[in-house]
């Protein structure tokens, strides 16, 4: 949280008062607790976003070997990785790609509000949906790195 709160409130910050307001206005009518937080859906909006923007991990280069063969796919390609082999990744590259976030540089705060909203979120790394955990709370691939 360290890593991540500042980050977020510079981004609300910067958004303007339009934003300030819309979130106090949500916020303070939804209760307290992880319950009403679901029902928040600018503010989870605001959060996603500001998580894309700036990814929340305090080294953004990782370098790994990797556990097991496994494939690694792109718009274009895919890359076969085998055991042992050392990857190197950049958080913020992943997290803005523009083929799949519209403005991707820029903070967006309604981007995941919606039908269409909610489908991008399977490509935030760090939303925890489905796609991202399969059998544990951790991170999608950490059973492929570490």
């Amino acid at each position: 949280m360290r890593i991540f709160f500042p980050s977020l409130l510079k981004l609300v910050g910067r958004a303007g008062a339009k934003l300030h307001l819309d979130l106090a206005k949500e916020i303070c009518a939804g209760g307290v607790g992880m319950s009403a937080m679901e029902r928040m859906p600018l503010m989870k909006s605001v959060v996603y976003e500001a998580q894309q923007i700036e990814p929340p991990v305090p080294v953004p280069a990782q370098y790994a070997k990797a556990k097991k063969d496994f494939v690694v796919e792109s718009h274009d390609a895919a890359f076969e990785i085998k055991e042992g082999e050392m990857r190197y990744g950049y958080q913020p590259l992943a997290t803005k790609d523009p083929r799949i976030f519209d403005r991707a540089e820029e903070f967006v705060q309604d981007r995941f509000i919606g039908e269409e909203g909610e489908k991008l979120l399977k490509h935030v790394l760090w939303s925890k949906l489905r796609a991202q955990v399969l059998r544990t709370s951790s991170a999608q691939g950490r059973s492929l790195w570490c």
